[in-house]
């Protein structure tokens, strides 16, 4: 089914259970029916997806992007939650994280994402990346 179907849906749902004034609505039902939209359907959350999926810190792309930290944090617990969390690298990220790795003294996730501007559990999937690729 379609996002906008689903939404749709969700919204003719919300109709028939609590009545025709949506201000009268209980406010986490309002609250999942914009969360659909804002998150699907707009140019600037598929920027954002695509930065989270790359590692970059919230704190970060609430920097470049003009967003709130915590609204960069619901938007990567619902991408959680819904098993959409999988990250991903170009070439060009993997070596860099090659070189990082290689010419750091003792380097575990944690100060190689520092040193990256990436967050660590990103960092701890593109090693494990690197380690089945070799």
């Amino acid at each position: 089914m379609s996002s906008n179907k689903k939404m749709v849906a969700e919204i003719r749902a919300a109709y028939e259970n609590y009545g025709d004034d949506p201000d009268k609505w209980p406010k986490d039902v309002k609250k999942e029916i914009r969360g659909q939209t804002e998150e699907e359907h707009t140019a600037e959350n598929k920027v954002l997806r695509h930065m989270i999926l790359h590692g970059y810190t919230n704190k970060y792309i609430a920097q470049e992007r003009s967003k709130t930290p915590q609204y960069l944090q619901q938007l990567r617990d619902r991408m959680q939650r819904r098993d959409e969390l999988n990250y991903q690298a170009t070439p060009d990220e993997l070596t860099q994280l090659k070189y990082n790795v290689k010419h750091m003294n003792k380097p575990n996730n944690k100060g190689v994402a520092s040193v990256m501007g990436r967050d660590k559990d990103w960092v701890r999937c593109m090693r494990e990346k690197l380690r089945e690729g070799e």
